[in-house]
């Protein structure tokens, strides 16, 4: 069964889209407007998408039993991909806590990365380390764009003098 918030987000698609259809206007740019909610349906499914990555990375390498639950708050950062910051909920023998990851996703390469997850905000314990792959922070994935960009241009310094 579909989420309240994604039946929601459904029937204002599906009464933009007939508005659109159907001549009513909104006083506004109604292509804009089912632009907006198209944009804002696949920025959230990437989010929970990301999540559910960050959960299924943790449980292989942590030998643990996380159920993914919900995505509670997503920032996207756009780097070489898109680092997607997340603030998820998840169960452990059905107790919920709350987690805090970030994924480096490069669609185009068909690549993923778990760049940190650990357990926030709960009173009854430690916060868990944090279990990266690659890279340890957003910064550093920063550092690594330049430190490539620096090799694929090394090749480019030269005279370019032209000849008229």
């Amino acid at each position: 069964m579909m989420p309240r918030r994604a039946l929601l987000f459904a029937a204002v698609l599906l009464a933009a889209s007939a508005a659109a259809v159907s001549g009513f206007h909104l006083g506004g740019d109604e292509s804009g407007l089912v632009r907006g909610v198209l944009a804002a349906l696949r920025e959230r499914a990437e989010a929970e998408d990301a999540a559910r990555f960050a959960v299924a990375h943790y449980n292989k390498n942590q030998g643990a039993a996380l159920e993914f639950t919900r995505v509670l708050k997503s920032k996207r950062q756009v780097v070489t991909g898109t680092l997607h910051d997340l603030i998820l909920e998840a169960a452990d023998a059905g107790k919920k806590s709350v987690y805090r990851a970030k994924v480096w996703v490069k669609p185009w390469e068909d690549f993923k990365s778990v760049v940190e997850f650990r357990l926030v905000g709960d009173s009854e314990s430690e916060p868990e380390p944090s279990v990266a792959s690659d890279v340890s922070s957003g910064q550093d994935i920063v550092q690594e764009e330049a430190r490539l960009h620096t090799i694929e241009n090394d090749g480019l310094s030269g005279d370019f003098t032209s000849s008229s």
